[in-house]
């Protein structure tokens, strides 16, 4: 049987959420069936893993929209090994891949849209007035697209119903994000050790994002005093990077709770990390379908985390994690000690969740489906 060849693209190679899910996807995907080559972002922690799995894997800059160059060597990649389907994650990979796909003619596009892009969350003056420009105009990009995956029922909702231009429902498909703690290259140790665990005087506190002002940090930051009246030796650990940390850092400097928080940085992997904790917390403030948060149900760690997004399709409250109102730093507080305070409830809670995302959110199951999308699109199947 003659393999599809598929042009798989992400502008990122970090260690986030979106990058573990593609990972997951590359490993998964039938080799009798698929070849794959791969276009990323960037030297990142993730693409040894990329390299692994794909034929052949180009590094080069997906992040900016004026290099008519990314263009050209997407086309050249394009042509090069023949391609007869891209499938493109993250905004700027998608319009820099669907464009070069139209100047190659590549026949079939697949784009797949991990969050609510452009909000205006955390931003203000110009950069808030574009933000409110591109929030009406950025699904343009999907227009040319025969498919467009949305990881939660929250993205498809959006990508539909937002004010401005539209993607039409029959071209959407929701499959959610897949993860696979099993899988031996995620086992990374960290220097984090494993010691105050489950309700010690000293518990830690794991809050695996990036660094965006969507990601919620401030409302963490603000909520870490009323646990410390509590719990005054707990340990806050803040893995990850982005544009919003120097603002988040300083906040912490401010309210006098620096010295009870480690910001990491990136980490290679952050099972290791979340597995060393007794708590982990996403303060999100708009999520499509959170890698991490699956990951912690996972591995049986319990869970605070917000009513944000498409978090509410993942997880119930007093179910499977304490869930709180967005921006809201005293019921975050509350809900952090309850469960540090409350090791039976802790538990009960994992062994509810840990069944959810074994159940549902397998990366075997995301990746049958999504090869389900490029078989449809191969076969002409509407």
């Amino acid at each position: 049987m003659t393999r599809l060849r598929v042009l798989n693209m992400i502008a990122a190679s970090g260690a986030g959420g979106a990058e573990q899910a593609f990972a997951s996807l590359l490993q998964r995907l039938d080799r009798s069936r698929f070849e794959i080559v791969v276009a990323c972002h960037g030297q990142g922690a993730m693409i040894g893993r990329f390299r692994r799995y794909a034929t052949h894997v180009e590094s080069l800059d997906l992040l900016s929209l004026r290099r008519p160059s990314t263009i050209l060597r997407l086309v050249r990649l394009m042509r090069r090994y023949r391609v007869d389907l891209v499938h493109t994650h993250l905004w700027t990979a998608d319009v820099l891949g669907g464009v070069a796909a139209r100047l190659a003619r590549i026949p079939r596009v697949v784009s797949s849209v991990h969050g609510a892009y452009f909000l205006p969350i955390g931003v203000t003056g110009v950069r808030r007035a574009r933000r409110l420009v591109f929030s009406r105009i950025y699904r343009s990009i999907y227009r040319g697209c025969d498919r467009v995956i949305a990881v939660s029922r929250y993205v498809a909702d959006d990508l539909a119903t937002r004010p401005g231009v539209r993607v039409s429902q029959d071209r959407i498909r929701v499959i959610e994000n897949g993860v696979d703690i099993d899988d031996p290259d995620r086992v990374i140790p960290t220097e984090m050790g494993s010691s105050d665990r489950w309700g010690s005087g000293s518990p830690r506190i794991a809050v695996v994002a990036n660094f965006f002002p969507i990601k919620g940090h401030r409302f963490l930051i603000r909520a870490i005093p009323s646990v410390l009246a509590v719990f005054p030796d707990a340990r806050f650990v803040l893995a990850g990077d982005g544009e919003s940390r120097p603002a988040v850092t300083a906040l912490a400097e401010r309210l006098g709770v620096r010295q009870r928080v480690s910001f990491t940085g990136e980490i290679k992997d952050s099972l290791d990390l979340m597995r060393a904790s007794d708590l982990v917390v996403l303060p999100s403030v708009s999520e499509g379908l959170p890698v991490t948060l699956v990951e912690a149900m996972a591995i049986g760690r319990p869970v605070v985390t917000t009513r944000a997004g498409g978090i509410p399709e993942v997880v119930e409250d007093d179910v499977s994690a304490r869930i709180v109102p967005p921006r809201d730093p005293d019921a975050l507080g509350r809900a952090m000690v309850e469960l540090l305070t409350q090791p039976e409830l802790a538990q009960t809670l994992c062994t509810q969740a840990k069944r959810v995302a074994h159940g549902r959110f397998s990366a075997d199951r995301m990746v049958r489906r999504i090869e389900e999308v490029y078989l449809d699109l191969h076969r002409g199947i509407s």
